[in-house]
């Protein structure tokens, strides 16, 4: 059956088959419901839906953005040299001229190569946060890292025993 007929026999059983002030009472109902059902059903969500986006835009902007600043550091990281891998006589050599500069090289102990890439350095007396300042130097500058560290408070306040290997790159 086509759309039509069927629309035309249910306005013959449901709409004409009613009496006249039946159909404007129904008529009226209708007239009054269907701006409220428009309402509930597409105005008020929609405007809800503009009121969240309105607050939550500029937080996704801000993210975006961040975003972006984060993938353009990526990439210039991505491009920066990589430092070199030193022999542990090449680390000796710089843990030595760093530890001049620091005021530290009459504070080690020992300082011995550790194959593959590594150095073993002795401190028998030394000011810790000097020895961190210089560990952090080592860090930036110099590309080390700390692979096993011990640290024994002594006596005196802010002096501490330490042993510690250094190494550069990743040990394999």
């Amino acid at each position: 059956m086509k759309l039509k007929a069927q629309w035309q026999e249910f306005r013959k059983t449901a709409w004409d088959s009613r009496a006249p002030r039946e159909r404007r009472v129904m008529a009226a109902g209708a007239v009054v419901l269907a701006p409220v059902v428009g309402f509930f059903l597409l105005w008020q969500p929609a405007h809800e839906a503009v009121a969240k986006l309105q607050h939550s835009l500029p937080l996704m902007r801000m993210q975006a953005a961040q975003m972006q600043r984060q993938a353009a550091e990526v990439d210039t990281l991505r491009q920066r040299a990589q430092p070199a891998l030193l022999n542990p006589t090449a680390m000796k050599s710089a843990v030595e001229s760093s530890a001049v500069a620091f005021g530290l090289r009459n504070s080690i102990e020992s300082l011995d190569g550790v194959e593959p890439n590594g150095v073993r350095i002795s401190f028998s007396s030394v000011p810790y946060g000097k020895w961190l300042e210089w560990t952090r130097s080592l860090q930036r500058d110099q590309h080390f890292r700390v692979d096993t560290l011990s640290v024994v408070a002594l006596p005196t306040e802010g002096m501490v025993k330490i042993s510690v290997t250094l190494v550069n790159g990743v040990n394999k």
